[in-house]
């Protein structure tokens, strides 16, 4: 299974795409390699002072003091940057709680300490195989956290958006869209693509508010299906004009 099916307050069914393993093991490999660059750029600090000349225990001492915020890493980047590492970020995948709503700091921290065993300790063979197996792709951290990974990235087809080619005006369902402007139009799939990338319902659901007010109708359609159906209309309407 590759998706995360929530329900919002308004019981509307929406589907996160799951982070596949390779992003997640590609983004957990950048993390390392800036961890790793960090350690040896310690090193050659306190090598360049020769700290460790003539006392060892000293000089691991005070590489074990430096080297700390290595370890915290995981968990810092993901309070403060809302779910995602710097190796996330590239990947465009992001740490949720299973609801698909912002996790928050102690499910950050749960995951961090989980991650002590089953990545490092076991050098990634439990993560791996409870990613592949579980239901929502989950490890053992995410387990504990009620946690998941989803991607960010927005999988659009043609039928997404105002350019598709449609037959004709007969499949206009919302006559109304005669009220909307070009300018409108563009605005409303600026507004949509960006709830679509952020995978943010409440953004989707307040457009389709707006846009039931502007053109004086109640839809009974899922926001998604509303503003899309908006959408082609506009595009059949004004295509020829």
């Amino acid at each position: 299974m590759n998706k995360l099916l929530i329900s919002t307050p308004q019981n509307v069914k929406i589907e996160y795409n799951l982070a596949s393993l390779g992003s997640r093991i590609i983004a957990f490999a950048i993390d390392y390699f800036i961890i790793l660059v960090y350690y040896i750029l310690i090193i050659v600090i306190l090598d360049s002072f020769h700290i460790n000349m003539g006392d060892s225990w000293l000089f691991f001492g005070i590489l074990s003091l430096l080297t700390l915020p290595a370890l915290f890493y995981p968990l810092v980047m993901e309070t403060a940057m809302s779910g995602q590492s710097i190796g996330k970020k590239i990947m465009k995948i992001k740490v949720v709680k299973i609801d698909g709503t912002r996790a928050n700091f102690y499910q950050y921290f749960a995951r961090w300490t989980f991650s002590l065993v089953d990545i490092w300790m076991c050098m990634g063979g439990i993560a791996i195989t409870s990613i592949a197996l579980s239901k929502y792709g989950q490890r053992i951290g995410d387990l504990s956290a009620e946690t998941s990974v989803i991607s960010l990235k927005a999988k659009l087809n043609l039928q997404q958006t105002i350019f598709e080619d449609v037959p004709s005006e007969k499949d206009i369902i919302f006559p109304q869209v005669i009220k909307l402007s070009d300018q409108d139009a563009n605005k409303v799939k600026e507004i949509y693509d960006g709830a679509v990338r952020r995978k943010d319902y409440n953004i989707l659901l307040a457009l389709t508010q707006k846009l039931e007010n502007i053109l004086d109708v109640k839809s009974t359609m899922h926001p998604n299906d509303f503003v899309n159906q908006v959408m082609k209309d506009h595009y059949i309407l004004f295509r020829n004009k």
